[in-house]
């Protein structure tokens, strides 16, 4: 097996679905993979590294996996078949090792939270493409869409439970606390959508 990591989002011209992009950590072949917005959005939130308060679906499923006592150890992407990949999550525990199978795209979501290695079969590797392939020669900065979409649902939340406590209490909760303008500059940043942030 062939251990791939992930090198970013883009947008298939004709469809318009989101597409993740592997590349071999030991060459510059690359596997463009279909996924869907909600697990795009998932895997976009983990290259990132956002942090949100209540876990999301995928942080929830690796939460259970751990509460079980088991250990993601890696996932595989066994195989295509019609232009439609498979993979297996390999879990491990003291008793047993157990191989569960799902989508690629939530494979990768979880691998990415997990830490967990990205590997592909020797069937898929044929399938592997140089990095110059025109499809992600220049891949827009799909993944900024779905980050400023739960950094705003987030801020907006915080900031509709500040407005609450000025009208109902007449003072910011936590305004003497030395590092509020930190946080409240942070809360602010999280309004603004992170490609502005970036220009």
């Amino acid at each position: 097996m062939l251990e791939m990591r992930v090198i970013g989002l883009t947008l298939d011209e004709r469809s318009k679905n989101p597409i993740v992009i592997l590349q071999a950590k030991d060459s510059d072949l690359i596997l463009p993979i279909l996924v869907g917005p909600m697990e795009a959005m998932s895997i976009s939130l983990a290259l990132d590294n956002e942090q949100l308060p209540r876990p999301l679906t995928h942080d929830l499923l690796l939460l259970c996996v751990r509460a079980f006592h088991h250990e993601l150890v890696s996932v595989e992407i066994t195989r295509c078949v019609d232009g439609v990949y498979y993979a297996v999550l390999v879990l491990h525990s003291q008793a047993s090792r157990t191989r569960i199978d799902c989508r690629p795209s939530d494979a990768i979501a979880l691998a990415l939270r997990a830490k967990a290695p990205i590997l592909v079969s020797d069937s898929v590797k044929q399938r592997l493409r140089g990095k110059r392939d025109e499809a992600v020669r220049e891949m827009p900065p799909m993944a900024d869409a779905a980050v400023d979409m739960v950094r705003r649902v987030g801020a907006q939340k915080e900031m509709n439970a500040l407005h609450s406590a000025l009208l109902h209490d007449g003072g910011l909760p936590g305004a003497n606390d030395p590092n509020w303008d930190a946080k409240f500059k942070a809360l602010l940043n999280a309004l603004e959508p992170v490609s502005r942030l970036k220009m």
